[in-house]
């Protein structure tokens, strides 16, 4: 799925977004896995369901059906030009763990279905997948594999540290660490400061969020926002600083959690 539009979006071309079919309903929606003789191409989210499963199943022509005929044969001739096998395609589907329908947008004669992928490694990608009417189908394309306004919709969210505060996965996610990356940071003797660089998940509630270091209230040099992140340096004593960071978010159900981590910082 997350194939030849990660390669081919970062190329540079501006164009309207204009309107076309797209109701919004219940999101983030989960991309279910489907059998073929359940497949049918009557709505985006559909079709993006069966291609999928059609390569997590390693199907190449089914993968092919959801395809335009102008998209299919640029793809074949692309693999073909590059000595790569089409097959690929599979190996890249299986480091997909799960997919959500966080969006969905109106451009041109296409819909959007912006979905996010969670990978085995933790990691998250979010990419946008246009689908157009073809017969009266719904079809993946790769015509605006070169429109920039696009870029909009892409994002990238390394492996993060979970910061242990809560159970289940979906509630811990909601506030994550590329640094620190463990619950107790052992530092040098004479350090003052330290680059907390956090990241906010897709469903956090940003007026819930809280930040206290050392009992004194920091909230204010957060600026959290859903699915972004940022670097917010805290002042450090001699001894140990303990932050607090806590967060409401949204669970796949619509129901409310919140995630609390506990950071603890060491200053010989």
């Amino acid at each position: 799925m997350f194939d030849k539009i990660l390669v081919a979006i970062f190329c540079v071309m501006s164009v309207s977004i204009t309107n076309v079919y797209c109701e919004v309903g219940d999101l983030p929606q989960r991309v279910e896995i489907i059998t073929r003789d359940s497949a049918n191409y009557t709505t985006p989210e559909n079709t993006l369901a069966a291609r999928r499963s059609a390569l997590l199943l390693g199907n190449l022509e089914w993968a092919d059906e959801t395809m335009t005929r102008e998209s299919l044969e640029k793809e074949i001739r692309d693999y073909l030009a590059s000595g790569i096998d089409r097959s690929r395609l599979f190996d890249l589907e299986k480091n997909v763990k799960e997919a959500y329908i966080v969006n969905k947008v109106n451009y041109q004669d296409a819909v959007l279905l912006i979905v996010d992928g969670t990978g085995y490694d933790g990691s998250v990608r979010q990419v946008p997948f246009p689908y157009v009417l073809e017969n009266g189908l719904w079809k993946f394309t790769n015509k605006f594999a070169s429109d920039e306004i696009l870029l909009d919709y892409l994002h990238f969210i390394p492996p993060l540290f979970d910061g242990k505060g809560q159970s289940p996965e979906e509630i811990n996610s909601f506030l994550g660490y590329e640094k620190p990356n463990q619950v107790q940071s052992e530092l040098e003797s004479g350090t003052v400061s330290y680059a907390v660089h956090i990241y906010y998940g897709k469903s956090v509630v940003p007026k819930t969020f809280s930040a206290t270091l050392n009992k004194n209230d920091i909230s204010t040099k957060f600026s959290p926002e859903p699915f972004t992140d940022e670097e917010v340096v805290i002042p450090l004593q001699q001894g140990r600083s303990v932050l607090l960071l806590s967060v409401e978010g949204i669970k796949t159900n619509g129901k409310k959690a919140k995630d609390s981590d506990r950071l603890v910082f060491v200053v010989p």
